[in-house]
Order: structure tokens, then sequence, then C-alpha cells
């Protein structure tokens, strides 16, 4: 009777653990950069019963791990939110689909889409119109309709998300590259206003300009990683979608998702093994040229291992599932390419290093432009002139109060550290992504950086560097 009663300790010993430790997926694609996944992170650890937090910036995910008695899902969203960011799912049992990933995926790409068009369009109008009112022939009620073209483009649908992210991250005691963004457009625009009561160069050109850069930005970062999970979802389609399984003596079709170690798949000539297994009646050779490279087909019979995702040639097969969900082999490739997207090389340590007091950092130093034209413009306004010489749309006989706004918002906008947050991770995950579409896995993103140093590569097998298929070359005709 004892042994059954410690079997029972331990089970309950294992529920605890498992009630204890929680995981929950996040998918946020806003999180673009290190600097943005350190705000979540760092978000997310104050609350209670939370153990630990994994981002992976190439696919947008943040892995949680929770103890549920002490904290919730909604907590978990809220903290992210609180940092400044939106959660498209959460999932808090297994990872979302191929087909939502895509659709999440998808949705963001048109939503940067939209907002570069309204952002893009306004802007060009005001710019084709600054040109003749700067150098040739002012146009009547210009301050007026430049204010009414902008605004949309800072304050709606361009600039808003933009706006509400600098300030959840402000009250949360952080600052992310949208603060920079919110501080360059903002105070341009309104500083603009003035110009209706007092007499003075109009900054609202500048307001949307820098917003519309910012849209741009964000479309070809949410484009780039776009493409490069592309890889991904191929190799997810790689694999069969339903199963023939024997349940009761009778052939049923099943998902793929839907089957249990230990069912029996009857796989016909021309179908792909849905998992990995062990064949228990038949034989047949099978094309593992997805696994191995391998260009001849292999043979196999009873007793002998298969990989899902492989081709039957030829006979029918009985395959015992022996793996399935996340064990195959399959998704083991998925996972380590989506690894190697999110992993860091040694050369991004200083890039997180730098950004992670950069925006503190510009903002101190705008101030001191701002503060060294107030009070020492006598001796730099010999810069206006210079610069006025060449450059026709500088004013040296500005105040030296506006010289240093415009000081100021310069050194936010052109500062802003969005290429050295983002160069290095989108290179990785493009590169790996483009890899794996080669049939190139990389393990990680150190192995990337190491490339550069490589003079030779030894391959052991032809089927690595041809097509994997055999093809007919030429047709010689035989004597008679």
């Amino acid at each position: 009777m004892s042994k059954p009663d410690s079997t029972a300790a331990a089970s309950s010993g294992d529920r605890e653990q498992t009630a204890a430790n929680r995981t929950a997926r996040l998918v946020v694609p806003g999180m673009g950069s290190d600097h943005c996944a350190g705000l979540v992170s760092t978000s997310l650890k104050r609350l209670d019963g939370v153990a630990d937090v994994g981002t992976n910036i190439a696919n947008h995910r943040v892995t949680v791990r929770f103890d549920p008695a002490r904290t919730d899902t909604s907590s978990l969203r809220a903290a992210v939110e609180r940092a400044g960011y939106e959660v498209a799912a959460l999932d808090e049992a297994k990872p979302a689909s191929a087909a939502d990933e895509g659709a999440v995926e998808d949705r963001y790409l048109a939503q940067a889409s939209k907002r570069l068009w309204i952002a893009a369009v306004p802007t060009s109008v005001i710019m084709l119109i600054m040109a003749p009112h700067m150098f040739w022939q002012p146009i009547p009620f210009y301050l007026a309709i430049v204010a009414v073209l902008a605004f949309p483009v800072v304050f709606l649908y361009g600039g808003f998300a933009t706006h509400r992210s600098a300030w959840l991250s402000l009250t949360n005691r952080t600052a992310n590259m949208d603060v920079l963004i919110s501080m360059g457009s903002l105070p341009p625009y309104l500083i603009g206003l003035v110009g209706f009561f007092y007499p003075m160069t109009s900054f609202i050109e500048m307001a949307a300009t820098i917003m519309t850069f910012h849209m741009l930005g964000r479309y070809l970062e949410t484009r780039a990683k776009g493409r490069a999970s592309q890889a991904i979802k191929r190799l997810i389609t790689m694999g069969a979608k339903t199963a023939t399984v024997l349940r009761d003596e009778a052939e049923i079709e099943v998902p793929v998702a839907e089957l249990q170690t230990g069912d029996i798949m009857v796989v016909r000539p021309g179908a792909k093994v849905p998992t990995d297994g062990e064949i228990v009646e038949g034989a047949s050779h099978l094309d593992e040229s997805i696994a191995t490279g391998e260009s001849v087909p292999v043979e196999k019979g009873p007793g002998d291992p298969v990989i899902g995702a492989t081709i039957n040639k030829e006979g029918m097969l009985k395959i015992r599932a022996t793996k399935i969900g996340a064990d195959t082999f399959l998704s083991q490739v998925i996972r380590l390419v989506e690894e190697a997207q999110g992993s860091k090389v040694p050369i991004q340590e200083f890039a997180d290093r730098l950004t992670a007091r950069f925006v503190p950092a510009v903002i101190l130093i705008s101030l001191g432009s701002l503060a060294m034209w107030l009070f020492f413009s006598e001796s730099l306004r010999p810069i206006l002139f210079w610069g006025a010489a060449f450059l026709p749309w500088v004013n040296p006989e500005l105040s030296p109060l506006m010289v240093g706004i415009l000081s100021a918002v310069a050194v936010l906008v052109i500062a802003c550290p969005c290429a050295l947050g983002l160069a290095t991770p989108t290179a990785i995950m493009v590169g790996s992504g483009l890899g794996a579409e080669r049939g190139v896995l990389i393990r990680s993103g150190e192995a990337i950086q190491t490339l550069k140093d490589i003079r030779a590569v030894v391959l052991d097998k032809t089927g690595t560097i041809t097509r994997g298929q055999p093809a007919l070359t030429d047709v010689v005709a035989a004597d008679g």
C-alpha cells in the first residue's frame, strides 16, 4: 500500500508545481527592438507572481511564467499596455497557430501601410506648397492650410498611437523611442500655432514630416519582419494537415493537431507522414530530403523510425505515432529557426548598453542645446550666417528662443536610436529567415556573426548543395 501512497503524493506534488507555474504567450507587435523588449519585460516583472519573462523580438513574442494564485492573464495584458504596447494575442495554453500568427502579421502590416498613407498624403501636399511659399510667392492663409493638413498626421490616426505609447511609457517611469518622436513633433506643431498671433517662423511642416518619416520607418520594419517570418510559415506548411488513423478497425481522417501518441496512421503512396512515428506494417521508400538533404529515397520497413512531413513513395504503411505537437522533428526545426531569429549576437550587447541609456541622454542633450542658444546666442550666431550662405531656409535673424527650439527639436529627431536598436536584430532575423528558405538552418545569432570569418565550408553529402531530387539530364540512344 505504501507504493500507491508514494505515487499519489508525487502526483499531487506535480499538480502543485504545474499550478504554481503557468506559462502565457503574448504577441506584442510594437515590440521591435531590445529597448522595447526591455520596457515590456520590466513592466511584467513588477507584477507579483511573475517568475520569468522571455522576449523574442523577431516574432514579437513574450513568454511569461507566473503563479496564477498571485496574478492572472488580464494583469499581464495590463502590464504590457502600461509599458506603451498593445497585446495582439494572448494564449495561456499553447502558441498561436500558424494561421493565427499570419493573420496578426497581415493585419499589422495593413495597419502600418494605412497609417503611412494617411500621413504621407497631407505631408506631401505641405511640402509641395512650402517650396513656392518660401522661395517665390507667399501663399495666402498658408499657416492655416498647413495647420489643417498636419493636424491628422500629428494628432489623429498617424500620430495618436505614438503619443499614447510615449505617455504610457512615461507614466510607467520609462522612456521608449516614441517619447523622442512625440517630443520632436508635438512642440513644433504647438509652437507653430503661435504664428496666428505673433509673426514668427512656422514649425508645423517639421512636425508633419517627422511623424511621416516615423510612420515610414514603422512600415518598413513591419514589412521586413513579415518577410522574415515567411520562412517559418513555409516550414509549418511542409507538414501534413490531416491524418488517416485506425479507430475501431475503421479508417477516419482527423486533423494532425488531434493525433495522440500511439495512434496507428495509414499512409498511402504519395502522402506525407503526418507526424514522427515507427512503422508497424508495410515497406516503402521515403523521401527524407526535407530533413537530411539526401536526394535518394530511403528504404523503410517494420520497426524503422520515420519523420513527420517526409513523403511515402511506394507501398502503403501503417505507422504508430511516437511524437506529436512540439516534440516532432519539424516542430523542433521551426523552434530552432525562431530561437535563431530572436537570439543576440555579441556585437548586439554594445547596442543594448547604448540604447538602454540613450533616450534620457538625448533629452538632456536637447535641453542643453536649447540652453546654449538662450545664454550664448551672440557667440553662436555666426554659425547661422555661415549656414544661410548656402541653405536658404536658414534665417539668421531668428530670436535666440526660436533658434534654441529648432536646435532642441533637431537633436530629438536626428538622435532617435531606431536604427541602432533595430539594425542588428532585424539583420539576424532576415538572415536566418532567408537561410531557412534555402534549406540552411542557423542555430544561433552568434553563428551569423562568425560567418564573416569563415574561409572554407566542408559538406559531407551532395544532397545539401543540390535540389535534393534526382533529375533527368541526358537521353542516350542505345544501338538498335
